[in-house]
């Protein structure tokens, strides 16, 4: 049989060149996946048949059109990757490829060659297809190579060549640093368009606490841009931030309550203008940014800065990040980017209407839930710099609490559908339990499964495709409560 080193390298050296080092090795160990069945001690089982892999990635394709259209391209060839591995095995030895279509394995013999003689060149040709029944054998003990003879050099140069054109000959790519336009930049031209919003009538919100090697820089900054209207919400700070910020005569406020969340409560009952926007003060967030944020305040409630510059974040703020924003994407039914952005704009009014529960960095999270449960959201990109001084955030303590947070928020604002999707989750257990003993009673007989077994896999199954049935409906019932919110506040505006 083709060992494992061919069928990663085989699909690895035809999607390098084109899609690139990282996308070809995720199709490389997709092409792997048929083999899993050793695991199990079984060679050659359904796993190789393509009409089981088509059928069993089709689940994988709807989701990936429904949550990552972008991706759905990739997702294809994903399936072309897995169908060449049993695709390959057919022209080695007998292979289950039309199971259970056809209960028998398939073996596709083609040989050619020339003969060379006396008389002459003459070549040689022969093709053949062989079948025998399909018995799914398991064994105890299994030889899988990973690796032999000739097949690891041809699987050591399929890897190599396009990894050695790719960095020595692939065109260099300029990294993007930040989003400050060109003046041809599209972004730098919504960024400087007329707003309905001056200003005036925007307050910003800094939040602080032992902020002194960055405020007083942000702060600077502020007021080149035209912005007089600042308020820092210190929460006790004992480096010196208090005296850097009464220095430059702005106006500052100490907090009550925890954390971020505290800050902005504390705030709240200080700002006078229709607008706020809240940043944070260790000089990650460009002032210059905020113009980009007040041209769509005509239109929204919330205006959120999306962080477009990653790399200057830490692995693992980012992978939170994604986690975070996809969690709260599906609970809320929304299409955010980044709700852990530490710079809106928002309504006040809006704002002092919510009920804040919120004690830390997810502060961020709460104003995002309510806004998309009672206003109208929308976000833009920005810059992200480097922040100046030490960092506060705990990636798992804070990242743990945001995600706590996201549960209790949606527990207040879409309740039906958060239980409903718990109890969704029961369909992977079910769904495993149930393919599971009946994979052993059609494999092995009746002897090999247990009905208990199969009982429970079926109920959890049963129960997680109500909760989806539920959440479906709770989702949609929630879109349409929005839409006439919206539409009352239009007819409101007109009158």
């Amino acid at each position: 049989m083709p060992e494992l080193a061919l069928h990663f390298s085989v699909v690895f050296a035809l999607t390098a060149p084109r899609l690139g080092v990282k996308r070809a090795l995720l199709l490389s160990f997709m092409a792997l996946i048929p083999d899993l069945d050793v695991l199990m001690y079984v060679h050659r089982s359904m796993s190789h048949s393509i009409l089981i892999l088509v059928f069993a990635y089709t689940l994988v394709l709807l989701a990936v059109r429904r949550f990552k259209p972008r991706c759905f391209s990739l997702a294809l060839l994903g399936l072309l990757a897995l169908l060449s591995h049993p695709v390959m095995d057919c022209f080695q030895t007998y292979t289950p490829i039309f199971y259970p279509l056809l209960d028998r394995s398939v073996w596709l013999s083609v040989d050619g060659g020339v003969q060379v003689s006396p008389v002459g060149l003459k070549p040689q040709v022969s093709a053949g297809v062989k079948d025998a029944p399909t018995v799914f054998k398991r064994f105890t003990v299994m030889d899988a190579p990973v690796f032999m003879g000739e097949g690891f050099l041809t699987s050591l140069l399929l890897i190599v060549v396009p990894l050695v054109a790719e960095f020595k000959f692939g065109s260099s790519k300029p990294v993007r640093r930040g989003v400050e336009g060109s003046p041809g930049d599209p972004a730098e031209a919504l960024s400087t368009s007329e707003s309905p919003v001056t200003k005036d009538m925007v307050t910003v919100v800094i939040p602080t606490l032992n902020e002194k090697e960055a405020i007083g820089k942000v702060i600077d900054e502020l007021r080149a841009e035209g912005y007089e209207n600042i308020l820092v919400v210190d929460g006790y700070s004992n480096d010196g931030t208090v005296d850097i910020v009464r220095g430059r005569g702005v106006r500052l406020v100490y907090q009550h309550g925890a954390g971020k969340a505290g800050a902005i409560k504390t705030a709240l009952e200080h700002v006078k203008t229709p607008y706020m926007l809240v940043m944070d003060g260790d000089y990650t967030y460009d002032p210059r940014d905020i113009k980009r944020l007040l041209a769509h305040t005509a239109n929204y409630d919330e205006v959120i800065g999306v962080r477009v510059n990653s790399q200057n974040m830490g692995w693992l703020h980012r992978l939170g990040n994604k986690i975070i924003n996809y969690t709260f994407n599906i609970l809320f039914g929304a299409g955010l980017s980044d709700v852990c952005s530490g710079m809106y704009l928002i309504k006040t009014e809006i704002l002092k209407r919510a009920e804040l529960k919120s004690r830390g960095f997810n502060v961020e999270v709460e104003v995002a839930a309510y806004m998309c449960s009672y206003g109208r959201v929308t976000e833009v990109p920005i810059n992200y710099r480097r922040r100046v001084g030490r960092r506060k955030l705990r990636s798992f303590r804070d990242g743990f609490a945001i995600a706590m947070t996201i549960l209790s928020v949606a527990r207040v604002y879409n309740p039906v559908f958060l239980f409903s999707s718990l109890a969704f989750a029961a369909t992977i257990p079910g769904a495993i339990l149930t393919l599971w003993q009946l994979y052993l009673r059609y494999v092995y007989g009746s002897e090999a499964w247990s009905l208990g077994v199969a009982w429970l896999g079926l109920f959890l199954l049963l129960v997680g495709l109500q909760g989806f049935t539920v959440a479906t409906i709770s989702l949609m019932l929630k879109r349409m409560e929005k839409r006439l919110v919206q539409t009352f506040k239009s007819g409101e505006g007109s009158a």
